[in-house]
């Protein structure tokens, strides 16, 4: 899920769709108009690039991913651009990923409270050598996505 992606989630999970199937043309549309108003409402952006059958699509992967759900959990409570954006770390890829403040491997939990949006380059490079590092360890270490060969 690209960043973007998790943005229209985040707009369908304000707007409640639930995913429903929507096989009528004037259904669909009212689903679109939901997700718009609440697109507007959480950036104030009114250039909204999806189409009507994008908004299906990803209203059913929201609805089916409970990955994808806690990812648009942890965005709507944290933000949702990398937290590692501008901190020196390196730049971002455009992948959208939920990384755990306590890595999971030191007893960190699946919650929205431990979770962090985080760019698939760095949330990949927090877990070098077999290891995974806390937010902290990372910031404090020498690794950078300027001069690695990170595959995306």
């Amino acid at each position: 899920m690209t960043f973007s992606e998790m943005q229209l989630c985040m707009a369908i999970h304000r707007a409640n769709l639930g995913g429903r199937d929507r096989t009528r043309s004037g259904d669909r549309h009212k689903a679109v108009g939901q997700v718009f108003w609440q697109w507007l409402h959480l950036f104030g952006d009114s250039n909204f690039p999806w189409s009507i059958d994008d908004v299906l699509h990803w209203s059913m992967q929201y609805r089916k991913s409970r990955a994808s759900r806690m990812k648009v959990m942890v965005a709507l409570a944290h933000g949702d651009t990398c937290y590692f954006k501008n901190r020196g770390k390196g730049p971002c890829c455009e992948h959208a990923e939920w990384g755990h403040i306590i890595p999971r491997s030191r007893g960190g939990a699946d919650t929205v409270e431990n979770g962090q949006i985080e760019c698939r380059a760095h949330n990949h490079q927090r877990g070098v050598n077999g290891g995974v590092m806390t937010i902290e360890e990372y910031l404090a270490s020498p690794l950078t996505t300027h001069n690695s060969a990170v595959t995306v």
